[in-house]
C-alpha cells in the first residue's frame, strides 16, 4: 500500500476509533468521499473487535510499510531505558524512561509515534527545527520537549518532561474544585498557552488529556507542538492542519483543513471552559463541525451547584471563545483570560454589550463596601428623624444632626456624579476617591455632632486600612479614639475598638513599640467596661503587637490569656474566629523560627477560610503568611505559586496601590531571586518601592524593608556599591524609627558590614559586624536563626582579614542542633568551609568541598541555575591551581553564560572568571 494512502486510512481510523460502532459510517462519510477508502477503514475498525488471529493477514497487507514498535519495558533507546508503559492512543505509545548512561539521574516520558512512510532524515531535520522553537518555551506550566529521533526500525519517537498528575477531567472529577478554583485553574492554563503564542507556537490539540494537573493544583500542558511535528511530515512548513487533533475540541477551520492561527487554540480553550463550568463533557464529532457549542448554563446538569451563576458573563465569555467564525472569537488567549479576570473582579467583560444597566450593576458589586456604608449612615439618619418625632423637646437639635449627616452623604457621593466632579461620563470612580471625599467632608463640618464625627472617622479608618492605605487609616483611627474619649461623647468601648484597629495596623507595618502602646491602652479600656469578648479580643491584639515588637514569650502568654477568658466565660468561637486564632499563632511561630509548625497552622486556618468562604481578606492574608513560611523552609517553587495566586487575589480586594500588593511583590522578588532570575526579581522590587512610596512614604519602615531586601539582591549580583547605597538608606530610616538594639537595625548593620568586608573595607566593617554579633548574642539568644546569620557574617569578615584560625574555630563552634534554619543560610556553611581550605592552600580538601557544594546546589536548584554557576568559579580556581586546566575550563564553560546574564557586569566574580579563562587566577577568595 502506498505511503499516502496508508496516511489517509490511518487518519480515518484514528478519527472515529473511540466512537460507538453505530456512528462510524456516518462520521467516515463526513470526513471522506472516497468509498474504497471508507470500506477499508470500516474493515479495519471491525477487525479491532474480533480475535487477532482472524485479522493478521489483512493487517499485514495494510501496514506492510509500517514497522511495529518492537520496544518494550526494559529495552534501551539511545541514552534511555524504558521503565514502564503508561499510555497508548491514536498518536502513539508512551513509556516512562530513565537515563541509562549514568551521567545523571533523570526521568522522562518517551512517546513512540504511530504512522508510516516517515523519511528518517527529513523527520530528524523537522524535529531539530521544532526543538529549537520549543526550547524557548521556558514556562512552568508547559512540559518540555527534550529530544527525539527514530528507533532502529524507523519508528519516530519524542523525549519529553515526565509530569506526575491527573488529566484535567479526572482531576475535576476526583477533587471537585469549586467555581472560583476552576476559573483560576483555567487562567493558569491560558497563561501557558499565551506564553507559547507569543513565540508563534500553536498547540492545535488542546484537550483534557493534554492538560495534566499536579497534586498541588498546578496545571502542566503536554504535547505542545507535537501536532506541528507530525503535520510537517505532510509537507507544510507554515501551518498545522487537522490530521492530528481531537474532533471534540478542534475548531471548524482545523477540521476543514484550512490554515489555522492562535484563535484555533482559543476555540479549544472555549470548549475546555464550557466543560469545566458545566461539569460535563461535550461529545462533539466531525459531523458537529458547523454546530454551535452549547452555552455552559444550558449544558450544565441539574446537579451543578453553580448553574445559575453561569448565566450572563460566563455564558458570554464561553460563547465568544467558541464562535464558529474565527473573526468573532477573542483575538488572543490573553484577551480570553483577561475577560475571566474582569468577571472575577466584577468588572464589565468585553464579550457582553456594555449597556448602562450592566456597567452600573458591575460598579455597585465592586464597591459594595461603600454602598453598605451609605446604607448604614442613611439608616442612622432615619433613626435620628424618628427620634425627632418621638422627642419633641430635642427636635431642633436632632433636625440639625440629620441635616449635617445628609450634607455629609451628599458631599461624599457628589464625586460619583460626572457633572459635579467635572469628569467624563465614562470615567470610573474608585473606592479611594469616595473615601478621600468623605474624609475631607469630616474636616469641614460635623463640629456640632462629635459622636457622629468620631464614628465616621473610625469607619473610614478601617476602610482605608482594608484598602491598603495604612497612614491615612492610622491618623483617622487615632483621632477617632481621642474623640470617643472626649467627655462630650464618652464612648470608651468605641475608643477601645479604634485603638485596637490602630494597633493592628501598626503591627502589620512592624511598628512594634507603637503597636504595643496602642494595644495596652485598648486593653485598659476593655478591663474597665468588663465585656469578656472585648477583653479577649484586646489580649489577641496585644499579642500581635508583641509579635511585631519581637516579644515572643509575652505574645504567647497574651494569646493564652485570650483563650483562657473565652473558655472561662463560655464564649463559643465561630469558624472564622477559630481561623483568626490559628493565623495569629502561625504568625508567632513563623517570626519565632518554628517554620514547620507555622506551615501546618497556616494550612489549618486556610482550610477553614476556604470552607466558609465568608472572609476573602482573611484568606488572602493567611495564604500570604503561608507563602512566607514556605520561603523560609527553602521551598521556593511552592512559594512562588502561592504568591502569584495571592497577588491576583490582593489586586481584586485592594487595588494596585496597596501596601499588601507591594508586600507580595517583595516576597515574589525574594522567591524569584532564589530561583536565579535576578532581572525579574529587580522588577518586583522596583514595583514594590513605587507602590510603597505612595501608600506609606519613603521614610517609612515599610520602605526600609524593601530597600534592605533590594540591597541583598544587589549584593548577590556583585554590585557592592548599589547594595551599600540601599543599605545605608534603609539603616537611616530604621534608626529614625527604632531603638539602636532592635533586631531590624542589627540585621541592616550586619548586612552593611558584610558588604564592606566583601569590598575589602575591613576596618569599616569591623565595628558593624562585631556590634551586631555581640548585641544579638546578648539580647536575642533564643533566636537561633539570627545567631547563625551574625555568626556566618563574622566568619566571612575573619576570612577577609586572613584570620584563618579564628574563622575555622568559629565555624566549628556553630551548633545546628537547636532551632530551624533557612535552607539558603545553611548552604553558606559548606561554601565557607571550602573557602577556608582554599585560602590555606589545602587543595584536596578545597576541591572536595567545592565539588560537594556544587552537587548540593545542582540537586536543589539545577545545574544551570546562577547559584550553582557562582560556585563553579572558585572550584575552577582550585582545579587550575592543581594543574587541571581542562577541568577548570569545563567549569568556566558551564558557568560563564549564566553568570554574564545575571551578575553585575563589573562584579568581582566575573573578573575572577576572566582570570581563570586566561590561566592566571586572582587571589583565592571564594564566591559568596
Amino acid at each position: 500500500m502506498e505511503t499516502q494512502r496508508w496516511h489517509d486510512l490511518r487518519r480515518l481510523f484514528d478519527a472515529v476509533c473511540d466512537l460507538p460502532a453505530e456512528r462510524w459510517f456516518e462520521e467516515l462519510h463526513a470526513i471522506s468521499d472516497d468509498p474504497v477508502l471508507i470500506a477499508e477503514a470500516m474493515q479495519l475498525l471491525g477487525a479491532q473487535t474480533e480475535h487477532f488471529e482472524r485479522v493478521v493477514q489483512p493487517l499485514s497487507d495494510l501496514v506492510a510499510g509500517l514497522p511495529d514498535s518492537e520496544l518494550q519495558a526494559g529495552d534501551r533507546l539511545g541514552a534511555w531505558v524504558l521503565i514502564e508503559r503508561v499510555a497508548s492512543g491514536g498518536m502513539g505509545t508512551v513509556f516512562v524512561a530513565e537515563r541509562a548512561d549514568g551521567l545523571f539521574r533523570q526521568q522522562v516520558a518517551i512517546k513512540l509515534l504511530r504512522g508510516s512512510g516517515f523519511n528518517q532524515a527529513e523527520f530528524a531535520r523537522r524535529l531539530a527545527v521544532e526543538r529549537q522553537l520549543l526550547a524557548e518555551l521556558q514556562h512552568p506550566n508547559i512540559a518540555r520537549l527534550y529530544d527525539g529521533g527514530t528507533t532502529p526500525s524507523g519508528q519516530p519517537y519524542l523525549v519529553m518532561e515526565y509530569v506526575l498528575g491527573r488529566d484535567l477531567d479526572e482531576y475535576c472529577e476526583q477533587r471537585q474544585p469549586d467555581l472560583l478554583q476552576r476559573l483560576r485553574l483555567f487562567q493558569r492554563i491560558c497563561a501557558a498557552v499565551q506564553s507559547a503564542h507569543q513565540r508563534l507556537i500553536v498547540h492545535c490539540d488542546l484537550k483534557p488529556g493534554n492538560v495534566m494537573v499536579q497534586d498541588d493544583g498546578e496545571p502542566v500542558l503536554l504535547d505542545f507542538g507535537i501536532a506541528q511535528v507530525l503535520d510537517h511530515q505532510a509537507g507544510d512548513d507554515n501551518a498545522c492542519y487537522g490530521s492530528f487533533c481531537t474532533p471534540a475540541y478542534a475548531s471548524p477551520e482545523l477540521l476543514g483543513g484550512a490554515r489555522v492561527s492562535v484563535v484555533s487554540d482559543v476555540f479549544a480553550l472555549g470548549v475546555l471552559l464550557t466543560e469545566l463550568l458545566a461539569c460535563r463533557s461535550l461529545e462533539r464529532g466531525l459531523a458537529d463541525r458547523d454546530v454551535a457549542v452549547p452555552l455552559p448554563s444550558e449544558w450544565a446538569g441539574p446537579d451543578c451547584a453553580w448553574r445559575e451563576r453561569l448565566r450572563g458573563d460566563l455564558d458570554a465569555i464561553a460563547a465568544c471563545a467558541c464562535a464558529l467564525d474565527p473573526r468573532q472569537r477573542y483575538s488572543s488567549v490573553e484577551a480570553l483570560s483577561q475577560d475571566i479576570g474582569r468577571h472575577l473582579a466584577w468588572r464589565p467583560v468585553s464579550a457582553r454589550t456594555p449597556t448602562l444597566g450592566y456597567r452600573f450593576g458591575r460598579y455597585l458589586r465592586r464597591h459594595w463596601r461603600e454602598t453598605a456604608a451609605a446604607a448604614l449612615v442613611l439608616a442612622l439618619a432615619g433613626g435620628f428623624v424618628w427620634r425627632v418625632t418621638a422627642e419633641r423637646a430635642r427636635a431642633e437639635r436632632e433636625a440639625s444632626v440629620a441635616r449635617e449627616v445628609s450634607d455629609f452623604l451628599v458631599s461624599a457621593f457628589d464625586a460619583a456624579d460626572p457633572r459635579m466632579r467635572g469628569a467624563q461620563a465614562g470615567q470610573d470612580l474608585s473606592a479611594r476617591q469616595v473615601l478621600d471625599a468623605s474624609a475631607a467632608r469630616i474636616e469641614q463640618g460635623l463640629d456640632d455632632t462629635p459622636a457622629i464625627r468620631a464614628r465616621l472617622r473610625a469607619v473610614l479608618g478601617r476602610a482605608y486600612r482594608n484598602l491598603g492605605q495604612p497612614q491615612r487609616a492610622e491618623a483617622l483611627l487615632d483621632q477617632a479614639a481621642r474623640e470617643f474619649l472626649d467627655p462630650a461623647v464618652d464612648r470608651p468601648d468605641q475608643a477601645a475598638q479604634a485603638l485596637a484597629d490602630l494597633s493592628r495596623s501598626l503591627s502589620d507595618r512592624q511598628y512594634g513599640a507603637q503597636a504595643v502602646a496602642a494595644a495596652r491602652r485598648s486593653l485598659a479600656l476593655r478591663e474597665r467596661d468588663g465585656d469578656p469578648r472585648g477583653l479577649a479580643d484586646a489580649y489577641d491584639t496585644l499579642g500581635l503587637a508583641q509579635v511585631a515588637d519581637s516579644q515572643y514569650a509575652q505574645a504567647e502568654r497574651s494569646f493564652e490569656r485570650s483563650q483562657q477568658l473565652r473558655s472561662e466565660r463560655g464564649l463559643r468561637q465561630s469558624p472564622d474566629e477559630r481561623a483568626a486564632m490559628l493565623a495569629r499563632l502561625a504568625q508567632l511561630y513563623r517570626r519565632r523560627g518554628e517554620l514547620k509548625r507555622a506551615e501546618q497552622t497556616y494550612r489549618d486556618a486556610l482550610e477553614i477560610n476556604r470552607e466558609t468562604g465568608s472572609d476573602p481578606v482573611a484568606t488572602q492574608l493567611n495564604q500570604f503568611g503561608l507563602a512566607s513560611t514556605l520561603f523560609g523552609l527553602g521551598r521556593v517553587a511552592e512559594t512562588r505559586r502561592e504568591l502569584v495566586e495571592n497577588l491576583s487575589l490582593a489586586r481584586d480586594l485592594y487595588g494596585e496601590q496597596s501596601d499588601m500588593v507591594a508586600n507580595i511583590h517583595v516576597d515574589l522578588a525574594n522567591a524569584t531571586q532564589d530561583l536565579g532570575d535576578y532581572r525579574q526579581a529587580g522588577e518586583h522590587y522596583r514595583a514594590a518601592l513605587e507602590i510603597m512610596a505612595v501608600v506609606a512614604g519613603e521614610r517609612s519602615l515599610d520602605y526600609a524593608r524593601i530597600l534592605n531586601n533590594y540591597a541583598a539582591l544587589a549584593l548577590e549580583r556583585g554590585d557592592l556599591a548599589e547594595s551599600e547605597r540601599r543599605l545605608r538608606q534603609a539603616l537611616s530610616i530604621r534608626r529614625e524609627h527604632l531603638g539602636p538594639d532592635e533586631r531590624r537595625v542589627l540585621r541592616t548593620e550586619n548586612g552593611l558590614g558584610l558588604v564592606l568586608a566583601r569590598g575589602g573595607r575591613n576596618e569599616e566593617a569591623r565595628s558593624l559586624v562585631e556590634r551586631s554579633a555581640s548585641v544579638w548574642r546578648r539580647r536575642y539568644g533564643e533566636d537561633h536563626a539570627g545567631l547563625l546569620m551574625v555568626a556566618l557574617t563574622r566568619v566571612e569578615w575573619l576570612l577577609s582579614r586572613d584570620r584563618l584560625d579564628e574563622a575555622q574555630a568559629e565555624l566549628a563552634a556553630i551548633d545546628l542542633s537547636r532551632g530551624e534554619y533557612n535552607a539558603f543560610m545553611l548552604a553558606r556553611i559548606p561554601s565557607l568551609q571550602a573557602e577556608l581550605a582554599q585560602r590555606r592552600g589545602q587543595w584536596d580538601e578545597a576541591e572536595r568541598g567545592w565539588a560537594k557544594a556544587i552537587e548540593d546546589s545542582r540537586l536543589a536548584y539545577g545545574a544551570q541555575q546562577v547559584k550553582t554557576a557562582r560556585l563553579r568559579v572558585p572550584y575552577a580556581e582550585v582545579l587550575l591551581a592543581r594543574g587541571d586546566a581542562r577541568g577548570a575550563a569545563a567549569q568556566v564553560q558551564l558557568a560563564e553564560a549564566v553568570l554574564r546574564r545575571e551578575m553585575y557586569s563589573e562584579s568581582e566574580l566575573l573578573r575572577r572568571l576572566q582570570s581563570v579563562k586566561q590561566g592566571a587566577p586572582r587571589v583565592q577568595v571564594a564566591a559568596r
